[in-house]
């Protein structure tokens, strides 16, 4: 996917960020009322998660490089497009499986244990950094999404950098929503995130169509450039 979409894609999702995440990125101790000192504390929390984000964008940029080079990107396009399809069916759709995936469930409490164990009246920026690290190991399906993007990358650094920018789109409405809790209305939330499961469907389904469409060519260059008008992804030229 073209670089720049992952602002576009982050900021979209941010709302479910709020949602999801904000409850947590609220339990930042809040050692101050001045707007400096708050502003400073959004800043090392949001930087801590979006780092982690740049680093998960690299990773599974360097895996998705390896299949392209042992030539199993279009196999490895439909898988992840059907493995993200599955994901959000069983997020959305049926939310007490995913909840009760022992996989789900272990890293969840890993996470949520670990948050606790570093939480403190009055952090230190590096432990706000910390707190934000472990934000973005969250499981959460839109950050899935952004991963699912970058392991379709040309290569490691095109991944990182998705991601980072991935973590910058969702980075407005999480820093003012920390310094004004009532910024974003639940109503307006939850509107928009009745959208989320059919944009990830969509993607999921891009990505499988792109997979199709490195297969046809091939055998039927005609058919491939016809599927690759809805793909517009990196390596499909």
């Amino acid at each position: 996917m073209e670089i720049w979409t992952a602002a576009l894609f982050g900021f979209l999702g941010s709302f479910h960020c709020v949602g999801m995440c904000g409850p947590i990125a609220m339990a930042i101790p809040r050692d101050s009322n001045r707007l400096t000192a708050l502003s400073l504390n959004a800043l090392m929390y949001n930087f801590g998660r979006i780092l982690v984000y740049g680093v998960l964008g690299a990773l599974f940029g360097w895996m998705g490089t390896r299949f392209s080079l042992s030539g199993f990107q279009s196999t490895l396009s439909i898988l992840v497009g059907s493995v993200l399809l599955a994901g959000l069916i069983i997020h959305y759709w049926v939310p007490k499986l995913s909840i009760q995936l022992p996989v789900y469930r272990a890293w969840s409490n890993f996470i949520n244990r670990s948050y606790a164990s570093i939480i403190k009246p009055n952090p230190s920026k590096t432990t706000l950094t910390g707190m934000g690290m472990l934000n973005g190991l969250l499981p959460c399906p839109f950050v899935y999404m952004g991963i699912a993007a970058s392991i379709l990358s040309p290569n490691l650094l095109h991944g990182m950098f998705y991601m980072i920018l991935f973590g910058l789109g969702t980075f407005p409405a999480m820093f003012f929503m920390y310094l004004s809790p009532g910024l974003i209305s639940m109503n307006l939330r939850s509107k928009i995130s009745q959208w989320y499961p059919y944009v990830g469907m969509g993607l999921a389904l891009l990505f499988i169509l792109r997979g199709l469409a490195l297969f046809n060519y091939e055998w039927s260059p005609l058919i491939g450039q016809q599927l690759d008008l809805f793909c517009v992804f990196p390596g499909t030229e």
